[in-house]
Protein backbone atom coordinates (compact mmCIF):
# COMPACT_ATOMS: atom_id res chain seq x y z
CA UNK A 1 0.00 0.00 0.00
CA UNK A 2 1.33 3.53 -0.96
CA UNK A 3 0.32 6.89 0.53
CA UNK A 4 0.50 9.44 -2.25
CA UNK A 5 -0.81 12.76 -3.58
CA UNK A 6 -3.80 12.60 -5.92
CA UNK A 7 -7.53 13.18 -6.27
CA UNK A 8 -8.31 9.88 -4.57
CA UNK A 9 -6.59 9.95 -1.17
CA UNK A 10 -6.59 6.98 1.15
CA UNK A 11 -6.29 7.18 4.93
CA UNK A 12 -3.10 5.13 4.89
CA UNK A 13 -1.09 7.34 7.27
CA UNK A 14 -3.15 6.36 10.30
CA UNK A 15 -4.35 3.00 9.02
CA UNK A 16 -0.84 1.72 8.40
CA UNK A 17 0.47 3.14 11.65
CA UNK A 18 -2.27 1.36 13.57
CA UNK A 19 -1.81 -1.88 11.64
CA UNK A 20 1.93 -1.85 12.16
CA UNK A 21 1.48 -1.15 15.85
CA UNK A 22 -0.79 -4.19 16.08
CA UNK A 23 1.74 -6.32 14.21
CA UNK A 24 4.57 -5.05 16.39
CA UNK A 25 2.66 -6.01 19.51
CA UNK A 26 2.72 -9.62 18.32
CA UNK A 27 6.19 -9.57 16.78
CA UNK A 28 8.89 -9.74 19.44
CA UNK A 29 12.14 -9.65 17.49
CA UNK A 30 13.77 -9.23 14.11
CA UNK A 31 13.20 -12.94 13.48
CA UNK A 32 9.46 -12.20 13.14
CA UNK A 33 9.92 -10.47 9.78
CA UNK A 34 6.75 -10.28 7.68
CA UNK A 35 6.54 -9.89 3.91
CA UNK A 36 3.89 -9.32 1.25
CA UNK A 37 4.14 -9.56 -2.53
CA UNK A 38 1.22 -9.26 -4.95
CA UNK A 39 1.90 -9.49 -8.72
CA UNK A 40 -1.21 -8.28 -10.55
CA UNK A 41 -2.55 -7.19 -13.92
CA UNK A 42 -5.36 -4.71 -14.58
CA UNK A 43 -6.63 -3.70 -18.03
CA UNK A 44 -9.46 -1.41 -19.17
CA UNK A 45 -10.93 -0.79 -22.60
CA UNK A 46 -12.88 2.44 -23.11
CA UNK A 47 -14.84 2.36 -26.36
CA UNK A 48 -15.85 5.18 -28.74
CA UNK A 49 -15.49 8.12 -28.58
CA UNK A 50 -12.46 7.66 -26.29
CA UNK A 51 -11.06 4.54 -28.02
CA UNK A 52 -8.46 3.98 -25.30
CA UNK A 53 -6.91 0.86 -23.80
CA UNK A 54 -5.06 1.15 -20.48
CA UNK A 55 -3.21 -1.70 -18.79
CA UNK A 56 -0.84 -2.06 -15.86
CA UNK A 57 1.25 -4.98 -14.66
CA UNK A 58 2.70 -4.39 -11.21
CA UNK A 59 4.52 -6.28 -8.48
CA UNK A 60 4.15 -4.39 -5.18
CA UNK A 61 6.19 -5.78 -2.30
CA UNK A 62 6.38 -4.88 1.36
CA UNK A 63 8.57 -6.00 4.24
CA UNK A 64 7.94 -5.42 7.96
CA UNK A 65 10.97 -5.67 10.25
CA UNK A 66 10.08 -5.64 13.97
CA UNK A 67 13.04 -4.65 16.14
CA UNK A 68 11.15 -4.93 19.43
CA UNK A 69 7.51 -5.02 20.61
CA UNK A 70 7.58 -1.19 20.44
CA UNK A 71 9.76 -0.42 17.42
CA UNK A 72 9.39 -1.62 13.83
CA UNK A 73 10.43 -0.59 10.34
CA UNK A 74 8.76 -1.25 7.03
CA UNK A 75 9.96 -0.95 3.45
CA UNK A 76 7.74 -0.87 0.37
CA UNK A 77 8.31 -0.61 -3.37
CA UNK A 78 6.87 -1.91 -6.64
CA UNK A 79 7.85 -2.77 -10.18
CA UNK A 80 5.31 -1.39 -12.65
CA UNK A 81 4.77 -1.58 -16.39
CA UNK A 82 1.99 0.56 -17.87
CA UNK A 83 0.72 0.74 -21.46
CA UNK A 84 -1.81 3.03 -23.14
CA UNK A 85 -3.12 2.59 -26.69
CA UNK A 86 -5.23 5.41 -28.15
CA UNK A 87 -6.96 5.22 -31.53
CA UNK A 88 -8.04 8.24 -33.55
CA UNK A 89 -9.32 8.20 -37.16
CA UNK A 90 -6.60 6.57 -39.20
CA UNK A 91 -4.00 6.53 -36.43
CA UNK A 92 -3.10 4.49 -33.33
CA UNK A 93 -0.54 5.75 -30.82
CA UNK A 94 1.06 3.72 -28.02
CA UNK A 95 2.64 4.95 -24.81
CA UNK A 96 4.54 2.77 -22.31
CA UNK A 97 6.51 3.30 -19.14
CA UNK A 98 8.11 0.78 -16.77
CA UNK A 99 10.48 0.45 -13.85
CA UNK A 100 10.62 0.66 -10.09
CA UNK A 101 8.60 3.22 -8.15
CA UNK A 102 9.88 5.35 -5.27
CA UNK A 103 10.93 3.40 -2.16
CA UNK A 104 9.11 4.03 1.10
CA UNK A 105 11.04 3.46 4.34
CA UNK A 106 9.23 4.11 7.61
CA UNK A 107 9.82 3.68 11.30
CA UNK A 108 7.01 3.19 13.82
CA UNK A 109 7.29 3.46 17.58
CA UNK A 110 4.54 2.53 20.06
CA UNK A 111 4.64 4.25 23.45
CA UNK A 112 3.93 1.97 26.41
CA UNK A 113 0.43 0.68 26.95
CA UNK A 114 -1.23 3.91 25.79
CA UNK A 115 -1.29 2.80 22.15
CA UNK A 116 0.34 5.99 20.91
CA UNK A 117 2.10 5.33 17.60
CA UNK A 118 4.73 7.72 16.28
CA UNK A 119 5.59 7.39 12.60
CA UNK A 120 8.39 8.93 10.54
CA UNK A 121 9.51 7.99 7.07
CA UNK A 122 11.02 8.95 3.77
CA UNK A 123 10.24 8.32 0.11
CA UNK A 124 13.50 7.73 -1.76
CA UNK A 125 13.47 8.80 -5.45
CA UNK A 126 14.20 5.35 -6.91
CA UNK A 127 11.35 5.71 -9.43
CA UNK A 128 11.10 7.71 -12.63
CA UNK A 129 9.71 11.12 -11.68
CA UNK A 130 10.13 12.67 -15.16
CA UNK A 131 8.10 11.26 -18.06
CA UNK A 132 9.21 11.72 -21.65
CA UNK A 133 6.77 12.89 -24.29
CA UNK A 134 6.18 9.28 -25.43
CA UNK A 135 5.67 8.08 -21.85
CA UNK A 136 3.36 10.87 -20.73
CA UNK A 137 0.02 9.20 -21.60
CA UNK A 138 0.92 5.97 -19.77
CA UNK A 139 2.34 7.83 -16.77
CA UNK A 140 -0.75 10.05 -16.53
CA UNK A 141 -3.68 7.71 -17.17
CA UNK A 142 -2.73 5.14 -14.52
CA UNK A 143 -3.40 7.99 -12.05
CA UNK A 144 -7.11 8.00 -12.94
CA UNK A 145 -9.29 8.59 -9.89
CA UNK A 146 -12.04 6.30 -11.15
CA UNK A 147 -10.09 3.26 -12.38
CA UNK A 148 -8.63 0.84 -9.84
CA UNK A 149 -4.91 0.77 -10.58
CA UNK A 150 -2.81 -0.22 -7.53
CA UNK A 151 0.18 1.92 -8.60
CA UNK A 152 -0.85 5.41 -9.70
CA UNK A 153 2.52 7.03 -10.36
CA UNK A 154 6.06 5.98 -11.22
CA UNK A 155 7.81 8.47 -8.94
CA UNK A 156 7.38 11.86 -7.29
CA UNK A 157 10.87 12.51 -5.94
CA UNK A 158 12.18 12.82 -2.40
CA UNK A 159 9.57 13.26 0.35
CA UNK A 160 9.27 12.92 4.11
CA UNK A 161 6.29 11.92 6.25
CA UNK A 162 5.55 12.14 9.96
CA UNK A 163 2.51 11.34 12.05
CA UNK A 164 1.04 10.37 15.37
CA UNK A 165 -1.92 8.06 16.06
CA UNK A 166 -3.71 7.44 19.36
CA UNK A 167 -6.31 4.79 20.22
CA UNK A 168 -8.37 4.42 23.40
CA UNK A 169 -11.24 2.18 24.55
CA UNK A 170 -14.54 4.06 24.90
CA UNK A 171 -17.13 1.75 26.37
CA UNK A 172 -17.73 -1.04 23.88
CA UNK A 173 -16.00 1.00 21.18
CA UNK A 174 -12.37 1.74 20.39
CA UNK A 175 -11.66 5.33 19.39
CA UNK A 176 -8.66 6.25 17.25
CA UNK A 177 -7.34 9.63 16.09
CA UNK A 178 -4.36 10.57 13.98
CA UNK A 179 -2.50 13.49 12.44
CA UNK A 180 0.10 13.29 9.69
CA UNK A 181 2.07 15.50 7.33
CA UNK A 182 3.97 14.99 4.09
CA UNK A 183 6.55 17.38 2.69
CA UNK A 184 7.96 16.81 -0.80
CA UNK A 185 10.98 18.17 -2.64
CA UNK A 186 10.47 19.68 -6.07
CA UNK A 187 10.95 17.59 -9.22
CA UNK A 188 10.35 17.69 -12.98
CA UNK A 189 7.17 15.72 -13.81
CA UNK A 190 7.51 15.85 -17.62
CA UNK A 191 9.72 17.11 -20.39
CA UNK A 192 8.83 20.65 -21.47
CA UNK A 193 8.46 21.36 -25.18
CA UNK A 194 10.87 24.29 -24.88
CA UNK A 195 13.67 22.01 -23.76
CA UNK A 196 13.82 23.77 -20.39
CA UNK A 197 12.83 21.65 -17.38
CA UNK A 198 9.60 22.75 -15.69
CA UNK A 199 9.95 22.24 -11.95
CA UNK A 200 7.00 21.17 -9.82
CA UNK A 201 6.87 21.93 -6.09
CA UNK A 202 3.98 20.10 -4.38
CA UNK A 203 2.37 21.87 -1.45
CA UNK A 204 2.61 20.30 1.99
CA UNK A 205 -0.06 17.70 2.69
CA UNK A 206 -1.83 17.54 6.07
CA UNK A 207 -4.27 14.83 7.21
CA UNK A 208 -6.49 14.37 10.23
CA UNK A 209 -8.41 11.17 10.84
CA UNK A 210 -10.82 9.85 13.41
CA UNK A 211 -12.16 6.31 13.51
CA UNK A 212 -14.13 3.98 15.74
CA UNK A 213 -14.56 0.21 15.80
CA UNK A 214 -16.14 -2.46 17.94
CA UNK A 215 -16.69 -6.18 17.98
CA UNK A 216 -19.94 -7.46 16.45
CA UNK A 217 -20.66 -11.16 16.81
CA UNK A 218 -17.59 -12.92 15.44
CA UNK A 219 -16.50 -9.86 13.47
CA UNK A 220 -16.00 -6.10 13.58
CA UNK A 221 -17.63 -2.83 12.61
CA UNK A 222 -15.34 0.08 11.66
CA UNK A 223 -16.17 3.71 10.77
CA UNK A 224 -13.67 6.39 9.74
CA UNK A 225 -13.42 9.98 8.55
CA UNK A 226 -10.30 11.56 7.02
CA UNK A 227 -9.79 15.23 6.15
CA UNK A 228 -6.89 16.15 3.84
CA UNK A 229 -5.74 19.65 2.99
CA UNK A 230 -2.79 20.92 0.97
CA UNK A 231 -0.60 23.93 0.53
CA UNK A 232 -0.52 25.52 -2.92
CA UNK A 233 1.30 23.68 -5.71
CA UNK A 234 3.80 25.48 -7.94
CA UNK A 235 4.35 24.27 -11.52
CA UNK A 236 6.88 26.43 -13.32
CA UNK A 237 5.68 29.56 -11.50
CA UNK A 238 1.96 28.76 -11.83
CA UNK A 239 0.39 28.63 -8.35
CA UNK A 240 -2.74 26.50 -7.93
CA UNK A 241 -4.65 24.23 -5.53
CA UNK A 242 -6.87 21.30 -6.53
CA UNK A 243 -9.04 21.43 -3.39
CA UNK A 244 -9.42 19.61 -0.08
CA UNK A 245 -10.68 16.05 0.41
CA UNK A 246 -13.16 14.41 2.78
CA UNK A 247 -13.05 10.62 2.91
CA UNK A 248 -15.58 8.55 4.87
CA UNK A 249 -15.13 4.79 5.31
CA UNK A 250 -17.20 1.86 6.51
CA UNK A 251 -16.28 -1.80 7.06
CA UNK A 252 -18.24 -4.67 8.56
CA UNK A 253 -17.57 -8.39 8.77
CA UNK A 254 -19.35 -11.20 10.58
CA UNK A 255 -20.29 -14.85 10.28
CA UNK A 256 -23.41 -15.29 8.15
CA UNK A 257 -24.63 -18.83 7.49
CA UNK A 258 -21.74 -21.10 6.60
CA UNK A 259 -19.35 -18.31 5.63
CA UNK A 260 -17.89 -14.93 6.53
CA UNK A 261 -19.50 -11.80 5.08
CA UNK A 262 -17.46 -8.64 4.59
CA UNK A 263 -19.02 -5.35 3.47
CA UNK A 264 -16.91 -2.24 2.86
CA UNK A 265 -17.61 1.19 1.45
CA UNK A 266 -16.12 4.64 1.12
CA UNK A 267 -17.05 8.05 -0.21
CA UNK A 268 -14.61 10.73 -1.32
CA UNK A 269 -15.67 14.35 -1.81
CA UNK A 270 -13.15 16.78 -3.32
CA UNK A 271 -13.90 20.47 -3.04
CA UNK A 272 -13.50 22.83 -5.98
CA UNK A 273 -10.06 24.15 -6.89
CA UNK A 274 -7.93 25.25 -9.83
CA UNK A 275 -5.56 23.62 -12.31
CA UNK A 276 -2.06 24.77 -13.24
CA UNK A 277 -3.38 26.87 -16.15
CA UNK A 278 -5.79 28.66 -13.74
CA UNK A 279 -8.76 26.72 -15.11
CA UNK A 280 -11.55 26.27 -12.56
CA UNK A 281 -11.72 22.68 -11.29
CA UNK A 282 -15.24 21.79 -10.14
CA UNK A 283 -15.91 19.52 -7.18
CA UNK A 284 -16.38 15.78 -7.61
CA UNK A 285 -17.63 12.82 -5.62
CA UNK A 286 -16.59 9.16 -5.85
CA UNK A 287 -18.47 6.41 -4.01
CA UNK A 288 -17.49 2.75 -3.77
CA UNK A 289 -19.21 -0.23 -2.10
CA UNK A 290 -18.27 -3.89 -2.12
CA UNK A 291 -19.23 -7.20 -0.55
CA UNK A 292 -17.21 -10.43 -0.13
CA UNK A 293 -18.53 -13.77 1.10
CA UNK A 294 -15.97 -16.35 2.19
CA UNK A 295 -17.12 -19.97 1.92
CA UNK A 296 -14.90 -22.61 3.61
CA UNK A 297 -14.14 -25.63 1.44
CA UNK A 298 -11.92 -27.87 3.54
CA UNK A 299 -8.79 -25.81 4.36
CA UNK A 300 -9.52 -23.44 1.46
CA UNK A 301 -11.78 -20.39 1.44
CA UNK A 302 -13.58 -19.44 -1.79
CA UNK A 303 -14.64 -15.80 -1.76
CA UNK A 304 -16.96 -14.44 -4.50
CA UNK A 305 -17.25 -10.66 -4.46
CA UNK A 306 -19.15 -7.77 -5.99
CA UNK A 307 -18.06 -4.12 -6.11
CA UNK A 308 -19.78 -0.99 -7.49
CA UNK A 309 -18.27 2.47 -8.03
CA UNK A 310 -19.76 5.80 -9.12
CA UNK A 311 -18.09 9.05 -10.07
CA UNK A 312 -20.10 12.28 -10.16
CA UNK A 313 -18.57 15.45 -11.60
CA UNK A 314 -19.98 18.95 -11.90
CA UNK A 315 -20.46 21.02 -15.07
CA UNK A 316 -22.85 18.59 -16.71
CA UNK A 317 -20.38 15.72 -17.11
CA UNK A 318 -22.34 12.43 -17.18
CA UNK A 319 -21.92 10.11 -14.22
CA UNK A 320 -19.38 7.31 -14.53
CA UNK A 321 -20.41 3.87 -13.26
CA UNK A 322 -18.49 0.62 -12.87
CA UNK A 323 -19.42 -2.81 -11.50
CA UNK A 324 -16.82 -5.50 -10.84
CA UNK A 325 -17.56 -9.21 -10.32
CA UNK A 326 -14.78 -11.40 -8.99
CA UNK A 327 -13.67 -14.39 -6.99
CA UNK A 328 -10.75 -14.85 -4.62
CA UNK A 329 -9.37 -18.08 -3.16
CA UNK A 330 -7.45 -18.25 0.13
CA UNK A 331 -4.92 -21.08 0.31
CA UNK A 332 -2.20 -22.17 2.71
CA UNK A 333 0.91 -23.30 0.85
CA UNK A 334 4.14 -24.26 2.70
CA UNK A 335 3.49 -21.79 5.50
CA UNK A 336 2.47 -18.97 3.15
CA UNK A 337 -0.98 -17.47 2.69
CA UNK A 338 -1.63 -17.48 -1.07
CA UNK A 339 -4.60 -15.56 -2.50
CA UNK A 340 -5.21 -15.76 -6.26
CA UNK A 341 -8.11 -13.66 -7.59
CA UNK A 342 -9.85 -12.79 -10.87
CA UNK A 343 -12.33 -10.04 -11.71
CA UNK A 344 -14.29 -8.51 -14.59
CA UNK A 345 -15.54 -4.91 -14.76
CA UNK A 346 -18.35 -3.41 -16.82
CA UNK A 347 -19.63 0.15 -16.88
CA UNK A 348 -19.47 3.54 -18.52
CA UNK A 349 -17.25 6.59 -18.16
CA UNK A 350 -17.86 10.25 -18.91
CA UNK A 351 -16.31 11.38 -22.21
CA UNK A 352 -16.49 14.00 -24.96
CA UNK A 353 -17.40 13.33 -28.59
CA UNK A 354 -15.48 14.87 -31.52
CA UNK A 355 -17.64 18.02 -31.31
CA UNK A 356 -16.78 18.55 -27.63
CA UNK A 357 -20.22 17.53 -26.35
CA UNK A 358 -20.48 15.51 -23.14
CA UNK A 359 -21.34 11.83 -23.58
CA UNK A 360 -20.40 8.43 -22.13
CA UNK A 361 -18.19 5.60 -23.36
CA UNK A 362 -18.62 1.90 -22.58
CA UNK A 363 -15.99 0.56 -20.19
CA UNK A 364 -14.83 -3.04 -19.69
CA UNK A 365 -11.94 -4.38 -17.65
CA UNK A 366 -10.07 -7.47 -16.49
CA UNK A 367 -8.20 -8.03 -13.23
CA UNK A 368 -5.89 -10.80 -11.99
CA UNK A 369 -3.78 -10.94 -8.84
CA UNK A 370 -1.69 -13.45 -6.89
CA UNK A 371 -1.04 -12.17 -3.36
CA UNK A 372 1.43 -14.03 -1.15
CA UNK A 373 1.80 -13.29 2.55
CA UNK A 374 4.40 -14.50 5.04
CA UNK A 375 3.24 -14.00 8.66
Amino acid sequence: MRCQRGILLSSCALALASAIAANAADAQSIFDIGARVAPQYHAYTIDSPSNTKISEFSVPFYVLVPVSPSLSFDVGNAYTQARVEQTAPGKTTTSTISGLTDTQIRGNYMLGNDFVVLTAGVYLPTGQSTATTRQLAAASLIGSDFLAFPITNMGTGLAGIGGVAVARPFGEWNLGMGLSMRRSADYTPFEAGTGQPMRYQPGNEYRARVGVDRGVGTGHLTLGLTYSTFGDDNLGGSIYNTGNRYLTQFAYNNTVGLGQLTVVGWNLFRTAGTLADSTFLAHENITDAGAWYGIPVGSTVVEPNLEARTWFQANGVPASLMTTLGVRIQLGVAGYAVLPSLGYSLGRVGAQDPTGANTTATLTGWHAMLAVRLR
